[in-house]
Parts: structure tokens; sequence; C-alpha cells
């Protein structure tokens, strides 16, 4: 939308989200003063249409649409690309999280039962969903003792955008959380190209990729292949069908799961 000529973002939902609005407002702007990102910011939260709706406005990032730009690059020059995002999210990864939250293994544990339940509830299946669900309750105890961070919640190159000087913004921080810094690998499959993707684990470990990295990688990836199905069913018949088609794919790219290491890697 236009305000007096100046582009801005509006984001709205249903009234009972109000509090995830203003809580992300806060998030978001708590980020920028931490680290100076070229980001949306929150210039106004509130209720509106009888209060039966809650919305946030944002700033606008300048630049192209990161997704776009970067397929049409050669393989070396994804690449590039993916490894300056590996290290923008790493400095958003070095914004600590509170120390009076819960424990990772029990908070997102309990999101594992809860997503397991949802998925089962809808009676919707795919090849390689009973290896998906067990590979998930086999490796729980992956969870234990992670270190907590900002996190952003769908970080992807369909996220970022490129001013003229081929420097990132990042944009939409609607499911941030604080978290494992490795679950926001868990959408790196939805970024432009494997080359991009190959280029932001590189990029965010300079090379030196610690040994738990793709097992959690594998877990977070796994989750949130029920989570999209949970969301799709909700939605309609073609984002179900496109959610079970990607679900299938990153089931073959992990052999069913028994590999940790994605075949685009």
């Amino acid at each position: 939308m236009r305000s007096n000529g100046v582009e801005l973002i509006l984001r709205t939902s249903d009234i009972e989200n109000y509090k995830r609005h203003c809580d992300s407002a806060m998030f978001s702007q708590y980020i920028h003063d931490r680290l100076g990102l070229n980001m949306n910011l929150p210039i106004e939260v509130a209720a509106c249409c009888n209060d039966t709706l809650a919305y946030t406005l944002y700033t606008w990032v300048d630049g192209v649409d990161a997704d776009e730009r970067i397929r049409n690059l050669h393989t070396p020059e994804q690449a590039v690309f993916g490894e300056k995002a590996g290290r923008l999210l790493k400095k958003i990864h070095g914004v600590k999280a509170p120390q009076n939250i819960m424990p990772w293994s029990t908070y997102f544990g309990l999101r594992l039962d809860e997503m397991i339940g949802r998925f089962r509830y809808t009676q919707v299946t795919f090849r390689g969903y009973k290896e998906t669900i067990d590979f998930i309750d086999n490796n729980r105890t992956l969870l234990l003792n992670r270190p907590q961070t900002a996190l952003h919640g769908d970080f992807r190159s369909g996220n970022l955008v490129l001013t003229k000087d081929d420097e990132y913004g990042v944009i939409d921080f609607g499911r941030w959380c604080w978290g494992d810094p490795y679950m926001d690998f868990q959408c790196i499959r939805h970024s432009c190209s494997a080359p991009f993707s190959r280029g932001q684990i590189n990029g965010y470990f300079e090379g030196n990729i610690p040994p738990d990295f793709f097992a959690l990688m594998s877990l977070y990836t796994a989750a949130d292949t029920l989570r999209r199905i949970c969301e799709a069913y909700r939605i309609g018949r073609k984002a179900l069908d496109e959610a079970v088609a990607m679900a299938e794919k990153t089931a073959r790219e992990y052999n069913n799961f028994e590999s940790l290491i994605p075949s685009w890697y």
C-alpha cells in the first residue's frame, strides 16, 4: 500500500492474533536496534473493523526479489549469494534468547506432539509419511541442551531482497520465535536453488560444519513437512496438493530419512 507516496506493508489477521502482532512488532524493533538490519520496521499495531481484525503497519524494504534475481544467475554466483545469506542468518542468531524461557527440548517436544496429532487428524498420507514420523519420534533426544537464539522462522531466498548494491534486506519476521538456531534451516529447501542452499550452509559455518548439524536440520525439515501439510489442509485442495508433493520430494531427498544429508547437498 501507499501513504503519501510512501510504500508500506499492511499485515492483518483475526483479532485473536492481536498479541502476536504486538509481539512481532516488538521483536522486529528489538532485532533492528541490536543489529541494524535492513528490514521491515513496525509503525503501528491496532485493531480495526469493529475489533474483528488486528493489523500491523510496517515500513517497506526497497530492493528486488532475491528469489527471482538469484535463480537466473550461474551456479557459482548463486552459491556466493547463498554464502552471503548464511552469514546474515548467523548474525541474526547472534541475538541470544532470554534466560527465563522454557528449555528447547520441552517446548519443541510439545510442538512436535501437537504437529503429529494435527497431521494424523487430517488423515492425509504421502509416500514416506510413516518414515518421516518415525524419524521424528526416534530422534527427539537431539533437542536436549540446545542453545536458543532469535529465529527468523522462515529464512529463505524468497524472504530476502537485494538492494542496488547487492546487499540483502530481510523481510517477513512473522514466524519469529526464540529457539534452536538450526531450526532456521528447516525452510532451506524452499529457496531458489540447490547451489544457493549449499552456499547458505557453507557460509553460515564458514566451511566447518558441526557433526550434529545435519541430523538436527533433518529433524526440523521432517517436522516442517508435516506443519505445511496441516496448514495447507485448512486452505484448500491446491495448497494441499503442493504441500504433499513437497513432502514426497523431501522424503526422496533424504531417502526416507535413512540419510541425514539431503541429496541436493
